[in-house]
């Protein structure tokens, strides 16, 4: 149950934040340069910060109280986020959040892929209650906040956060080693080839999808549509994802990861080319339905395959480097290519290339699985 309500409560934070913050920012007069910057700090912190936190957790072998810090700590920043307005005080409080909030996430992932295998069920079952509280949040503030973005998602997000740290208050041990030396972890994780093509890779593949992510909401609000709508837009976004993830050791044991990685892949270039090309903001809506054959797969392919291929002993270590060079750096590039493209092609422009940029990554990925013959994990958390 605790593991479900960390999941819920920290993810449900995410969708408070990533829909609405992009459109906040453009409201309070920023340029599309100052906005990509801030939408990058974030993924700043994941890519340098994760891995780092990982490591330290593993080392340590005291991964809670990473966890804990940094949920809490940032939820008291979320608050101080609403009393500002100029750009470098933003600037530097979104980079200090950054910086604290960045291991939050895989060192989630990292108790659910422990849990999910300590009780032989799968990790989609677990995950899945993150993308319930992601889907509850996003709708229920795009719908409380109505046709302006205002502070009312700052005050959800720390609210959130504060409850996921709650929840972590009964989680287990997630190792049961004793500690280690702090860069071990990180040196065993680049001798592994395999390892390494696989993060690149999803390093090119986020790269594309943050600017979907970064900028989808600001597209939606030149086309005339309201906050609300764009709450119901990432609210049906997660509600696709839901019976992949859940079902993940369905589609794992049906396709395999390698698979399943490479279906994401052209799916995402299908919803690139359609927001490119709807002309009104009400399309976006059955548009959203394929985020679940996009992200929810990418998801589930990428923690499973990276899981099988780093083992236990490195659960946490990896799972920080996958969400380094996926959501960290991979996010980093897109939102600051994107912001500065903002300006001069605008959104529509920014989807196009986007679609161009992940029709390349299909074919690096294509030669990646073969060059380095990696082997399809079919599934995880069951045995």
């Amino acid at each position: 149950m605790w593991m479900r309500g960390a999941y819920w409560w920290a993810f449900g934070a995410i969708g408070t934040l990533t829909p609405f913050i992009a459109p906040y920012y453009k409201e309070l007069g920023f340029s599309g340069t100052e906005i990509g910057i801030l939408v990058a700090l974030p993924a700043t912190g994941v890519a340098f910060f994760a891995p780092i936190w990982g490591a330290i957790a593993d080392s340590r072998a005291n991964h809670r109280l990473v966890l804990r810090a940094a949920l809490l700590i940032p939820a008291m920043l979320g608050l101080l986020l609403t009393q500002l307005r100029d750009f470098w005080p933003i600037f530097l409080l979104v980079a200090t959040l950054a910086l604290l909030y960045a291991p939050a996430a895989p060192l989630i992932d990292s108790y659910g892929l422990m849990i999910s295998e300590r009780h032989k069920r799968s990790y989609g079952s677990l995950r899945v209650w993150g993308s319930l509280g992601f889907t509850a949040g996003v709708f229920v503030v795009g719908e409380l906040m109505g046709a302006d973005v205002t502070t009312l998602f700052l005050l959800a997000y720390s609210a959130c956060l504060l409850l996921a740290c709650l929840c972590t208050l009964r989680l287990p041990r997630l190792s049961e080693r004793s500690a280690g030396p702090l860069w071990g972890g990180l040196g065993a994780v680049a001798r592994n080839g395999p390892l390494v093509a696989l993060l690149l890779t999803t390093f090119l593949i986020s790269s594309s999808a943050s600017a979907m992510y970064g900028f989808l909401s600001i597209h939606l609000r030149e086309l005339g549509g309201s906050a609300e709508l764009v709450g119901r837009a990432f609210a049906l976004n997660a509600a696709s994802e839901l019976p992949v993830v859940a079902f993940g050791a369905w589609f794992l044991s049906r396709l395999g990861s390698t698979k399943l990685l490479g279906l994401a892949i052209v799916v995402y270039i299908i919803r690139f080319i359609a927001y490119a090309l709807i002309p009104d903001p009400e399309w976006v809506l059955p548009v959203q339905l394929l985020h679940g054959l996009s992200y929810g797969a990418f998801l589930m392919a990428s923690v499973t395959l990276v899981h099988g291929l780093a083992g236990r002993q490195l659960a946490a270590t990896a799972q920080g480097l996958l969400t380094s060079m996926s959501f960290g750096f991979g996010s980093i590039s897109g939102s600051l290519v994107g912001g500065v493209l903002l300006d001069r092609i605008g959104t529509v422009g920014i989807f196009w290339i986007a679609a161009g940029v992940m029709t390349l990554t299909l074919g690096v990925y294509v030669v990646t699985v073969r060059r380095f013959h990696i082997e399809d994990v079919r599934t995880i958390g069951t045995g």
